[in-house]
């Protein structure tokens, strides 16, 4: 790792990364009205749709870091002729634009995962090939989603050419982001359950959003 005292990231760098950006805030807003369509979820009078809460938060949140993943690249550029990325700044955005795909696989893949199995329920003969093309999404779903939120910023921080400090800062303030947004999505879980089960009290632990492909 460099800890040089200014270090400096070529502007195509943080290009590519505006462009990935881009791309998922694309995909969040073509995947909110789809959600729409799907069965399933919790129907909450004055409100002509079913309401998916964890992919609905899921989508929201992406929309939210993506854009805030957008400030921090910008300003991690210096004021001059070359416009390096010279601001730690350049690293957080990194980490929100991780957090902000892996929002957006969850808001993909959650209420996809919920479709298959009414599907199946539905089924008066259990089908195998629908069952297998479930269990596939899910399963790639699943290591997409592990390697945004878990691998790619590990990456991001372990290559990072900003001082020591700073990135034990990051890498603190990335936990204490994943532990909020993990419990946001505990909250939203059990109070859909709640609904579903009439009311009755259900209640998942708070620990398996750290595996949240579980819960899908």
């Amino acid at each position: 790792m460099n800890n040089s005292a200014s270090p400096r990231i070529a502007i195509n760098v943080m290009r590519s990364r505006l462009t990935v950006v881009g791309v998922n805030v694309a995909v969040v807003s073509f995947q909110v009205p789809q959600l729409f369509k799907l069965k399933g979820g919790v129907v909450i009078p004055g409100i002509d749709h079913s309401i998916h809460f964890r992919a609905d938060i899921a989508l929201l949140m992406a929309l939210v870091f993506s854009l805030l993943a957008l400030v921090a690249f910008i300003a991690s550029t210096s004021l001059d002729e070359v416009g390096y990325c010279d601001h730690w700044s350049f690293i957080a955005g990194d980490l929100l634009m991780y957090l902000g795909l892996a929002n957006a696989i969850t808001g993909f893949i959650s209420p996809l995962h919920q479709t298959f199995q009414m599907a199946l329920q539905s089924a008066s003969v259990q089908d195998l090939n629908l069952a297998m093309l479930g269990s596939i999404i899910t399963v790639f779903g699943s290591i997409i989603w592990f390697a945004t939120f878990y691998i790619g910023p590990i990456v991001t921080l372990k290559r990072s050419p900003f001082s020591r400090m700073g990135n034990l800062g990051l890498s603190l303030g990335y936990v204490v982001l994943l532990l909020i947004v993990f419990w946001v999505f505990h909250q939203a879980v059990n109070i859909e359950l709640s609904v579903l089960s009439n009311q009755e009290k259900v209640v998942i632990p708070y620990y398996y959003e750290l595996l949240q492909p579980l819960l899908w």
